[in-house]
């Protein structure tokens, strides 16, 4: 728990001593994925879904899934990690974020209708996450119906006012029926709560390009 000791070597010995244990696994497997050394983190989430499946096909932690579905997409193994993704939504406490990471992969495929299933039942599970409602209307507007994208933008903003993502969904959405006026005022308010920073329009075109709405990042930006 020290700030300045690091917990790799407690990790090893741990496996030196049980290699099956699925907490020390898991999370050597994070701290590497989080220093970008993909190949390395996903050999422990392997031997930790490995060793939660001896018994069990639908373990009740399904951390390590997740964890390996996205230590895969990073390393663009895309068909594989939405497997996983999936695997994760057994488990509660994964349900919302696994969804949400396959709607990204769903949206990047141009799976528009699976896409809106999938953030529906993530938003289901956690409906305090504003970055489903951005892709939930996004979905909507590739099917077609840009008056329900509105809808869901309206909610999003209503929960949480400063939900840039959804002030530039509105405005889209908006565009894309010809109201003129409408859209303007929506730009005008992204304008204003962002404060015109720069680094606010980067992370919100981040997460449009994460689910392969390159298009969206580049007019955001």
């Amino acid at each position: 728990r020290h700030a300045t000791y690091s917990p790799v070597p407690y990790y090893e010995e741990a496996l030196r001593r049980d290699s099956k244990d699925i907490r020390c696994n898991n999370a050597l497997g994070v701290w590497y994925l989080r220093r970008g050394q993909f190949s390395k983190s996903e050999a422990y989430f392997r031997k930790a879904i490995e060793t939660s499946e001896q018994r069990n096909p639908n373990p009740y932690d399904t951390e390590p899934y997740y964890n390996l579905g996205l230590c895969l997409k990073l390393q663009y193994q895309t068909d594989e990690a939405y497997k996983f993704f999936y695997k994760a939504t057994w488990g509660r406490a994964w349900k919302d974020t696994g969804f949400f990471a396959v709607t990204q992969i769903d949206l990047s495929r141009g799976d528009y209708q699976l896409a809106l299933e999938h953030i529906t039942q993530s938003i289901d599970s956690n409906a305090n996450n504003s970055k489903s409602y951005v892709l939930k209307s996004a979905a909507y507007r590739y099917l077609g119906f840009s008056e329900a994208a509105i809808e869901i933008c309206q909610e999003a903003l209503k929960r949480d006012p400063f939900n840039l993502g959804s002030m530039f969904e509105l405005f889209i959405a908006q565009q894309s029926l010809g109201q003129k006026d409408q859209s303007q005022y929506a730009l005008a308010e992204l304008l204003k709560l962002s404060r015109g920073y720069e680094q606010n329009f980067l992370e919100y075109a981040l997460d449009y390009a994460a689910a392969g709405l390159y298009k969206e990042a580049i007019d955001l930006l």
